[in-house]
Order: structure tokens, then C-alpha cells, then sequence
């Protein structure tokens, strides 16, 4: 009998008491699918300032008028003769230089127009009016 008694026992231990209490199925989570459109929101940064250029004065000094500009020079440098030159070749280099520092300028300003007009919400602003919503102060 004491030999029933530890079947029965040890088979109940092994068991883990299962069979005193029924399982419920596991429960699944329901999956909701929802679409939202959601706008792009991408920081416009604005313009830069405009260039503020500086007055330059361009000396045209020839033989003829070599000793006048040289006595005015003098007198605007303070007693000091200096006298930077280019040739007219120079000059026009230095002219196409900045004439594709413009176009470059340009180039980019329409860039970031375009990207500006991409990446906003509102189809009927026009590049001047995104200009001068954006233009900024010195």
C-alpha cells in the first residue's frame, strides 16, 4: 500500500497537478492596420544676408598722366607711392571671374528654390514670393 501512496504522489509531482485544472488557449493579439498621411516637415533655413560689397576705385595711369595720379595717390596714402596694376588681359579675367561667381550664385540660389518648393506643403508660392518672404536683414 505505502508503495501505491508514493506511485500515486510521485505521479502528481511529475504531473505538475495538470490534470486538476484545464488550460486556456493562448490568447493572440488583434492587429490593427491604419494608414495616416503624415506631411513632411524639413527645416527651411533661410537666405543668407545679402553681399554688402565696399566701393573700389580703379586708377587708369597711363605716361601721359603718370605724374598727376602719382602726386594724388601720394596724398591719399599718406606720403606712400603704391601702385597695384593689371594688364587689360588681367582685367578681363578678373571681370570673368566674378561674372561666374555670379552665375555659380545664381545657380545655387535656384537650387535651393526648387528644393524649398519640393519640400513644402503649399503648391502656389512662386520663387519671388518665397524670396521675399524669406529675405533677410543685415
Amino acid at each position: 500500500m505505502l508503495k501505491l501512496i508514493s506511485l500515486v504522489l510521485f505521479t502528481t509531482i511529475l504531473s505538475g497537478c495538470s490534470s486538476w485544472f484545464k488550460k486556456q488557449p493562448p490568447v493572440e493579439p488583434k492587429v490593427i492596420t491604419k494608414i495616416e498621411t503624415v506631411p513632411i516637415r524639413i527645416f527651411q533655413p533661410p537666405l543668407p544676408m545679402e553681399i554688402q560689397l565696399r566701393e573700389v576705385n580703379f586708377w587708369v595711369i597711363t605716361k601721359e598722366n603718370f605724374q598727376e595720379k602719382m602726386v594724388e595717390i601720394e596724398k591719399l596714402m599718406d606720403g606712400n607711392f603704391v601702385i597695384f596694376a593689371l594688364t587689360p588681359f588681367d582685367y578681363e579675367n578678373m571681370v570673368y571671374n566674378f561674372q561666374e561667381i555670379r552665375r555659380f550664385n545664381l545657380q545655387q540660389k535656384e537650387l535651393i528654390i526648387y528644393y524649398r518648393k519640393a519640400t513644402t506643403e503649399s503648391e502656389g508660392t512662386t520663387a519671388e514670393d518665397w524670396q521675399k518672404h524669406n529675405k533677410t536683414t543685415p
